[in-house]
């Protein structure tokens, strides 16, 4: 810390700011600036009132071309509608044949649950597990296999195998590729449809469906139903013959689960190490399907359900109608509809031509609405909110304006950009909030000329901060002064004062300016006691986190000083001058003498004390001499119920007066001295 306090006072703020002239001259240099510029220089740029016009006019144009063409397209698109319904329903029905195929499985699931869960059959008794499962499996020819697992993965399985039913117990423990779904039914209280999977044993893919059991919430174990694909397959097969329907069900858009054509078709996909153990797309018979995602051309659809795509293969056109089906895994399968072109070429063309037609207008519409609505009124939106956190200086919280198309929102937001740019450098050099109050000042004074005012002047530093600097790396010892500055600022401008400048690891701040305040030094008093107890607070935390303490030294004067705009014409602070802040950084600077062990010290002028009108409690301290000065100064020391309770017990253990400095000892008094010594 600087040995003098003019050097403290008189240092110039470390950032840019822009020179003070005289009235006249800067007011015509800003008007200056803010002229527009000549109209020879301008650039040619699209007027907005030109694109709300043009656009708002193409918007008509073409919901009166959208209203024609559809009165002219209006037959086709029943006769589509009329053919799509029929599509529909003929998906809705293979989803309920499907459905039917496979909701076998869950009611046999909730039956052999039911079963254990009231205590009818016991889950440890294999020969009536064996009977029940074997019954259950007999009377129901949509399902392949069937098992009960115990929470110790054994259990007993009955499943089809040449035309009978084979049953036979099992042990899973050990086994490396248990389903999740088996290892998961502890946390699960719902029916569960895993994954395909592929059964050595059958040589074939099952869907399985995990039940969980529980009695009176204990765990029992799951039912486990599995469904052959291959049955799934042959079910498709029959409704192919039956209706005339050329009906698939796909996995995902590369593998299928059943088709007609795999009817009688064996894979093997034991080793099998990506994918589900099912057959791809291209395996198939079907030249058609396979090409269903590779070249199939999507074609517009009134059902928002469906999906329709056209494909060509070998000379013929195909047409594809699907759709999702949810309810067994973790995906939504895709069950569809094949038919040839010339069972729906006179409606397919008709879909084409109406989709597209329909699809232009409505981009054109959407596209200019969007064009012309969005565009401009987000980005004036955006503009004016910007506008009203500058307003509030609110600099940190304005997000940057997005680039726009038209020329002069471009033009707006770059300009705004670079503005806002400048100003959050400009915030990290300037205090806020004494911006607000100057602008509040100028606004009802007219005029932000030096005066002389009646403040308090506050000091503080750290003791012994170089020693402690020594040890510590660059970036940490600014992460200390940092959080130091930050908990003193809170302090501060919680009581209405102003933070004047940071000098190394000291601190000046002041009351009763820009805005005149009457209790300046009453306002000074109490943010002293609140540093007091935040650094106590804080040194609490350090100590806890296993830092060192700090010690922190607060001087206080009031008295008249020459507060406004000082320095050059190319720098220039908002600060004060005048013997006062000489008087502060002295007191500031003898209080180490006093502090001793004490974690703060607060030492404040008699003038100070005088003026706080018992707003802390103070005791006095005597008159002192302060260096450079001559005469006496009447000292007064902040001393809270905390502090005069720690020094009670101490001078109850140990009697001692805190140390002073040889230079404070001539004339002194013993500290807490005086009339309102405790």
């Amino acid at each position: 810390m600087p040995d003098s306090p003019s050097a403290r006072v008189q240092l110039p703020l470390p950032a840019p700011a822009p020179a003070v002239k005289p009235a006249g001259q800067a007011g015509s240099r800003a008007r200056a600036k803010l002229a527009p510029e000549p109209a020879g220089r301008r650039r040619l740029r699209l007027p907005i009132a030109a694109v709300l016009v043009a656009g708002f006019g193409s918007l008509m144009l073409a919901a009166v071309a959208s209203v024609l063409v559809l009165g002219l397209v209006s037959a086709s698109t029943n006769t589509f509608a009329l053919l799509n319904d029929k599509a529909d329903l003929a998906l809705a029905g293979v989803e309920v044949r499907v459905r039917h195929q496979l909701d076998p499985a869950r009611e046999m699931a909730r039956f052999v649950a039911g079963l254990v869960e009231r205590g009818d059959l016991q889950a440890n008794d294999g020969t009536a597990m064996t009977d029940t499962l074997r019954g259950a499996l007999a009377g129901a020819p949509d399902v392949t296999g069937l098992a009960f697992i115990r929470p110790d993965l054994t259990g007993v399985r009955v499943g089809r195998l040449n035309g009978g039913l084979v049953a036979e117990p099992f042990d899973m423990q050990g086994e490396s590729d248990i389903p999740p779904e088996i290892l998961d039914g502890p946390n699960r209280s719902a029916a569960t449809w895993a994954d395909p999977r592929w059964l050595k044993e059958a040589q074939n893919s099952f869907l399985t469906l995990y039940q969980p059991v529980r009695r009176d919430g204990r765990y029992l174990g799951q039912v486990a139903v599995g469904v052959s694909l291959g049955d799934l397959s042959r079910f498709l097969s029959v409704l192919y013959v039956e209706q005339g329907l050329n009906a698939f069900v796909l996995y995902d858009h590369g593998h299928v689960l059943a088709h007609p054509a795999l009817v009688g078709r064996s894979f093997d996909f034991s080793g099998k190490l990506d994918g589900p153990p099912l057959p791809r797309i291209d395996q198939v018979d079907d030249p058609a399907l396979a090409a269903l995602w590779t070249s199939g051309v999507p074609v517009q659809s009134l059902k928002k359900r469906v999906e329709a795509r056209g494909v060509r293969v070998l000379g013929s056109d195909y047409m594809f109608l699907t759709r999702s089906m949810a309810g067994y895994g973790q995906q939504d399968w895709i069950i569809g509809i094949g038919y040839r072109d010339g069972e729906m070429g006179v409606e397919i063309r008709r879909l084409y031509i109406t989709g597209a037609v329909g699809l232009a207008i409505l981009l054109v519409s959407v596209g200019v609405a969007l064009l012309v609505g969005r565009r401009i009124s987000r980005q004036v939106a955006r503009l004016a909110e910007a506008a009203d956190r500058v307003r509030a200086f609110e600099f940190r919280a304005i997000p940057d304006l997005p680039d726009s198309r038209l020329r002069e929102m471009a033009r707006a937001a770059a300009a705004f950009n670079a503005m806002i740019a400048g100003l959050r450098w400009f915030e990290t050099y300037v205090p806020k909030a004494l911006v607000l109050r100057l602008m509040r000042q100028r606004e009802t004074e007219g005029g932000l000329d030096s005066v002389q005012r009646e403040v308090t002047v506050m000091f503080t530093d750290i003791r012994g901060f170089s020693r402690m600097a020594e040890h510590m790396a660059a970036a940490d010892t600014a992460a200390l002064l940092n959080e130091h500055f930050t908990l003193l600022a809170a302090c501060i401008e919680a009581e209405g004062g102003t933070v004047d400048k940071f000098i190394g690891d000291s601190l000046m701040a002041f009351w009763g300016a820009p805005e005149a305040q009457e209790d300046h030094a009453v306002r000074a008093l109490r943010a002293s006691l609140a540093i007091h107890h935040a650094i106590r607070a804080d040194n609490r935390r350090r100590v806890a986190a296993g830092q060192a303490p700090i010690h922190v030294r607060v001087g206080l004067h009031s008295g008249p000083v020459v507060v406004g705009n000082i320095g050059s014409d190319s720098r220039i602070n908002y600060t004060i001058v005048g013997d006062t802040v000489n008087v502060a950084a002295r007191i500031e600077e003898l209080s180490g003498g006093l502090q001793g062990d004490a974690e703060v010290i607060v030492l404040t002028s008699g003038v100070t004390a005088a003026k706080g009108k018992d707003a802390v409690p103070l005791v006095r301290q005597g008159g002192r001499s302060l260096r450079g000065r001559t005469g006496m100064t009447e000292l007064w020391r902040l001393v809270p119920e905390d502090e005069r309770k720690d020094a009670a017990k101490a001078a109850a253990g140990v009697p001692a007066a805190p140390s002073l400095s040889p230079e404070d000892k001539e004339g002194s008094k013993p500290a807490f001295a005086g009339k309102d010594t405790p």
